[in-house]
């Protein structure tokens, strides 16, 4: 059973009608505290900032919130991720909203911390695979550029939300291809979807978790744990030894990875 719901429906329903690009799996590899604050763009500018207690699960679902309010959807999507304690987050988030104005956040956590602390990114990546790029919005001019707009607008979006009026219309809901049911894949697709996605069986065993290219599930330690299969759609699932069938998947190998992470450690009480 998928603990991670809200995000892998908003894949599997195929919102985007796109697939997740591998250097997410980057990004989220490099995680090491699930709450903090996110931050989403879109070719050129970020568009929303928010916070989340679980940085695995929040930053997609938004995302599939506005990625229909761009009229071209076509554009390069980005997403940064800055992880910090709970109690910071309120902050965090307020001053990145006052310093870069987004167009989808119509409040503020709280106006009196705005002028705080900044989100300490670990990285950004790009959100979809058939981009060419990450689109800039977290270029450094592009970072600069957006705040000194934002200091020069007497009415950003944060301070219009709450006295906007509601007219009683809803933004059509958008048209989407059906999606055909997921299927694993065997023989020589999956072979080459372990080769694309897994690392080098015989090489450096680097991460906690590791997917390897033959098909294995290995610890750090050389613990084999299972084996990981993909769909067609590249989400990856996990069969542990002893068992017929996967017991959860994901959108994403590096969240695979910390599922399988979390389910070792609550198993053998053992840290990885």
């Amino acid at each position: 059973m998928l603990d991670n719901h809200k995000q892998f429906v908003a894949w599997r329903r195929q919102v985007f009608v796109r697939n997740p690009h591998r250097d997410l799996n980057t990004l989220y590899a490099g995680l090491r505290q699930r709450s903090g604050i996110y931050l989403i763009g879109c070719a050129g500018e970020v568009v929303y900032i928010g916070q989340s207690w679980d940085l695995t699960e929040r930053p997609i679902d938004s995302l599939g919130r506005f990625y229909h309010r761009v009229s071209d959807v076509s554009l390069p999507w980005s997403l940064a991720l800055a992880p910090c304690p709970p109690e910071e987050m309120n902050e965090r988030e307020s001053t990145a909203i006052r310093a870069y104005a987004p167009r989808f956040n119509a409040s503020i956590p709280s106006i009196p911390a705005s002028e705080g602390r900044m989100p300490e990114t670990i990285g950004y990546a790009s959100v979809f695979q058939d981009q060419v790029s990450s689109g800039g919005a977290f270029d450094e001019a592009n970072l600069r550029r957006q705040m000194e707009r934002a200091a020069a607008n007497p009415a950003p979006p944060w301070r219009q939300g709450k006295k906007r009026r509601k007219t009683g219309k809803r933004e059509p809901k958008p048209t989407l291809p059906p999606l055909d049911p997921p299927t694993q894949l065997d023989g020589d697709a999956l072979r080459d979807a372990r080769q694309r996605y897994g690392i080098p069986v015989s090489g450096a065993l680097v991460y906690p978790v590791n997917l390897c290219d033959d098909g294995s599930v290995v610890t750090r330690d050389g613990e084999v744990l299972g084996i990981w299969a993909m769909d067609q759609y590249d989400a990856p699932s996990f069969t542990p030894y002893g068992e017929s069938a996967s017991i959860f998947e994901a959108p994403l190998v590096g969240l695979l990875c910390m599922r399988i992470r979390d389910w070792y450690e609550s198993k053998t009480g053992e840290k990885l």
